[in-house]
């Protein structure tokens, strides 16, 4: 498995194409995105059930940022293991982890659908990874395999609609041609664009109970927004493949003063914006 417009999963040939390269300045988005959309994970993960004492799979940890979280849910009486398929990035989570005296947390360098971590888990999450596989169902059944009966699965992935992208009002807006722009690009890379939608339908052909589910959207206008910056990461990384696709060119795009004309575009016209769904799905593995 491999990482997301996120934190990702790696993926396998004949997946879906992962559209960002790997390398510091992308490991360094996936962070700042992570606190931007933290809350939301946080909030998820409460819902499904985790706490202190559980033992966590993270799968497609990626640079940790989900498993750092995980980690702090479950305090020093739990542990939290990340699997990925990057070991840079996993080199990075094992620093990041260190840096804060974290020693509840280890990282394993494989695909998790196949990795044979020991012992089982209490619970096995992940944030923007299902996009990237072929059979997001499988994969969440062959995840689950790790869980003890009762266990939880909980997955957060956007739902990218094709039709609207980021949106905002009023409609005529830079973020909202942007957003249209960017999920165009993960479209054409062959992603799942519709996977927060399709968590449902995933669990219960992974032979889950049907999930419950949780729709999030960040929201905001003014110069404070934090989103402007994050559209522009997201921009910046799919830059190169969005040209490479003839869908823009890059001095068009012009990504280094892309977040400050997205900000000042809402301000000019008064606009508040939105991300697209972040949708999460919990459910507990029957017993």
């Amino acid at each position: 498995m491999d990482t997301d417009l996120n934190d990702g999963i790696a993926v396998v040939q004949n997946e879906p194409t992962y559209p960002v390269a790997r390398s510091a300045v992308e490991y360094e988005r996936l962070r700042r995105q992570a606190a931007f959309l933290g809350g939301t994970t946080d909030r998820l993960f409460r819902a499904a059930g985790l706490e202190p004492g559980m033992r966590v799979l993270d799968v497609g940890c990626g640079a940790g940022d989900v498993a750092l979280l995980a980690a702090r849910l479950v305090g020093s009486a739990g542990e939290v293991v990340g699997v990925d398929t990057d070991g840079a990035a996993l080199d990075v989570a094992r620093a990041r982890a260190h840096s804060l005296g974290l020693t509840n947390i280890r990282f394993i360098e494989g695909d998790a659908r196949t990795a044979e971590p020991d012992g089982t888990f209490d619970a096995a999450v992940g944030r923007l990874v299902l996009m990237y596989c072929k059979d997001p169902a499988d994969a969440v059944r062959r995840v689950a395999a790790h869980l003890r009966p009762g266990g939880i699965v909980a997955f957060q992935e956007f739902d990218l609609d094709p039709a609207t992208g980021s949106r905002s009002l009023p409609d005529d807006t830079l973020w909202n041609d942007i957003g249209r722009l960017l999920v165009d690009t993960f479209a054409r890379a062959g992603t799942h664009t519709r996977m927060g939608r399709q968590l449902f339908t995933a669990f219960i052909d992974a032979g889950l109970p049907a999930p419950e589910m949780r729709d999030e959207t960040l929201i905001g206008g003014g110069p404070g927004f934090g989103g402007y910056g994050w559209l522009a990461g997201v921009a910046r990384g799919l830059s190169p493949l969005m040209t490479k696709l003839g869908l823009v060119d890059t001095d068009q795009l012009d990504v280094d003063t892309l977040a400050d004309r997205l900000r000042d575009d809402a301000v000019r016209n008064r606009a508040v914006v939105w991300t697209p769904a972040l949708v999460g799905a919990y459910a507990r593995k029957d017993q």
